[in-house]
């Protein structure tokens, strides 16, 4: 089926369904990428991998989160080895598609490396070759501010058939939707967690959520209202949010239960 040209009514309904899955699923990073990927691996035919990572200041990208669906232990074990020694740096395929410009770029591996490149490549000798991996389809999606990438891939056999651009569309437009929704409604496992505030933000962010103004907070804590303000716009930055609301319905989202959201009691001035 995935041999005609462009998407179909149906390729887009069954698209939607995996989102809204990924989205019921949404405050536990681990559940929803997974059902990204096997929702993908399910549709396409092939097995899918991906997850989250964190791009350095010389680009490089350190993986954060990684799930697979529909390997055999085989391959998973290489794909361990894979992400343990961040072999992404020295992936021509990976290292091609991020420095395309883009938010979002999804590509085949043809596209953009060549076999006599590709095929005597340490990755692919080390890696790819001894599990079979030969075929390969992936997608990028950079974070507004370009820290972070949400990345989806899919793999087939020397001896399957190549992804076709109907299967690159279907992927794109998984990942643009999908997108739309990380660090919204769906959580990203890059983001910062307020577990890991510096203990005023942290103090300051509890009152919040327990209802306390700025005001309340300040004489709570000992602090000049200039000063807790300071920290609230700070909350604001780091969270990427832009009034009280955003952060509340950011933060309960994700840490409902969490040790830090009990109200601290009142200590003495730093």
């Amino acid at each position: 089926m995935w041999e005609w040209e462009q998407l179909s009514a149906w390729d887009v309904r069954s698209l939607y369904r995996v989102i809204g899955d990924c989205r019921d699923l949404g405050t536990e990073p681990g559940l929803w990428q997974r059902r990204a990927c096997e929702g993908l691996a399910e549709l396409l035919g092939a097995p899918a991998n991906g997850g989250e990572g964190l791009v350095g200041a010389d680009g490089a990208t350190t993986p954060v989160s990684t799930v697979h669906y529909g390997f055999d232990a085989q391959v998973l074990e290489l794909y361990a080895e894979y992400h343990r020694v961040n072999a992404t740096k020295a992936d021509p395929f990976y290292r091609a598609l991020a420095g395309t410009p883009g938010m979002r770029v999804t590509r085949a591996r043809r596209d953009l490396v060549a076999d006599d490149v590709y095929l005597r490549s340490s990755v692919f000798e080390q890696y790819l070759e001894p599990g079979g991996v030969h075929h390969r389809l992936m997608s990028i999606r950079h974070s507004p501010n370009g820290s972070a990438v949400s990345v989806l891939h899919l793999h087939r056999a020397a001896r399957e058939r190549r992804f076709s651009a109907r299967e690159q569309q279907a992927v794109d437009f998984f990942h643009a939707e999908l997108g739309r929704l990380i660090g919204r409604s769906v959580v990203s496992a890059t983001e910062p967690s307020p577990s890991a505030l510096p203990r005023r933000l942290r103090q300051t962010l509890a009152y919040l959520v327990h209802g306390h103004s700025e005001k309340e907070v300040a004489k709570r804590l000992g602090l000049s209202p200039l000063t807790t303000h300071q920290y609230v716009t700070t909350l604001y930055r780091r969270f990427g949010v832009q009034s009280r609301a955003q952060l509340l319905s950011h933060v309960l989202m994700r840490d409902r239960q969490a040790e830090w959201a009990r109200p601290p009691e009142p200590d003495a001035k730093d």
